[in-house]
């Protein structure tokens, strides 16, 4: 269990339903952080997250068969993680620890309509790149 702002086993009792909210910064300061102890700290943030996020998810979307407000709010997981981990060498949504989380991020990011709406992959990560390596180079 981590310590600080974010304590995932008291969301999972009572407020579950903001662990997007604390998922993001977590995944920012993973991704974008050149503190050593910081990134772990946000890695450990993020995993415990995503494995709130997994537990929750019982159907193909959050809110059953079809895109609700759940999978929208959570979007930034389907598309943007993907793009930062692969940016900064990053691994946190392994299809091994979070299967549910992984197959409703294909899902998602496939469905017509959220597909036409996304930026071009590439951009997205050549951004990331050059934001990280800005970051590292700050250091």
């Amino acid at each position: 269990m981590t310590t600080g702002a974010f304590k995932p086993y008291s969301l999972r009792k009572e407020h579950k339903h903001k662990i997007i909210y604390y998922c993001i910064p977590a995944i920012i300061k993973a991704a974008f952080t050149a503190n050593e102890e910081e990134r772990e700290k946000g890695t450990e943030e993020s995993l415990d997250a995503l494995q709130i996020l997994e537990d929750e998810l019982k159907q193909k979307f959050f809110g059953g068969e079809s895109i609700g407000l759940v999978d929208i709010a959570a979007g930034f997981i389907a598309f943007w993680l993907p793009a930062i981990e692969e940016a900064v060498g990053l691994k946190l949504l392994v299809s091994q620890k979070f299967p549910k989380l992984s197959k409703w991020s294909e899902e998602y990011t496939n469905h017509p309509v959220v597909k036409e709406s996304l930026p071009q992959r590439e951009r997205v990560v050549g951004f990331f790149k050059a934001r990280y390596a800005s970051i590292i180079a700050s250091k």
